[in-house]
C-alpha cells in the first residue's frame, strides 16, 4: 500500500478510514467544499511536490463536517 507522511508527521496510507478533521489540517478553505471534492493536499514528498489523497466519504456528519469519516482511495 502507498503511504505518506502528512504535514503534522503521522503516516497515512491508501484504504485507511480517518476523520476528515484529521485529514485535512489547515484552517484556509470551505470544509464543505473540499468535502465534496473528494480530495485534500496532506504534505509534500522529498522533491518538495504536493501530495494529495483522494477519499471517499464514508459517514457524512451533517451538523459537524469535520466529523465525517473518509477512505483514502488514492495518493498522487
Amino acid at each position: 500500500m502507498k503511504k505518506v507522511k502528512m504535514f503534522n508527521g503521522a503516516e497515512l496510507e491508501i484504504g485507511e478510514k480517518i476523520r476528515f478533521a484529521d485529514l485535512w489540517q489547515s484552517d484556509d478553505g470551505d470544509e464543505e467544499e473540499l468535502l465534496d471534492s473528494g480530495c485534500c493536499w496532506v504534505g509534500d514528498d522529498e522533491d518538495g511536490m504536493p501530495m494529495i489523497a483522494d477519499f471517499e466519504i464514508l459517514e457524512k456528519d451533517e451538523e459537524n463536517l469535520v466529523n465525517s469519516l473518509v477512505k483514502i482511495m488514492d495518493i498522487r
